[in-house]
């Protein structure tokens, strides 16, 4: 294992379906180590076909730096101007300091930001 690996902040990231929106669950630290993977993450769901419904789910973020935050943020946008729609959910007080560089539409939960992009869908 190399000492990039041992210091290395972890990040999960979960996938799934709810309501027939992409749940998109963070957890650990978003930060700027972590943002090739959830470029390439993001990136994918931008590639899918129709207008993709994207809620994310921000509540197990722990650590974040302005890399990871505006990383979300242009992702969001990737996914917004392939038609899609986004919301985050839940956004990490500990990132509270960053929220001003993230142009993110928050809702309080998954489910509020889901009803959202559902009143949305055309």
């Amino acid at each position: 294992m190399s000492d990039d690996a041992a210091t290395a902040l972890p990040l999960s990231i979960d996938i799934t379906i709810e309501r027939r929106c992409i749940v998109v669950r963070l957890g650990g630290h978003l930060v700027i180590g972590n943002v090739p993977r959830l470029n390439r993450w993001i990136d994918r769901i931008g590639r899918l076909e129709g207008r993709v419904l994207v809620a994310m789910d921000l509540q197990g973020v722990v650590g974040c730096d302005s890399v990871g935050v505006d990383a979300l943020a242009d992702g969001a946008g990737r996914i917004r101007r392939a038609g899609g729609h986004v919301i985050a959910a839940h956004y990490p007080g500990t990132c509270a300091d960053l929220r001003g560089r993230a142009v993110l539409e928050t809702r309080p939960t998954v489910q509020d930001a889901i009803d959202e992009l559902h009143d949305r869908r055309p």
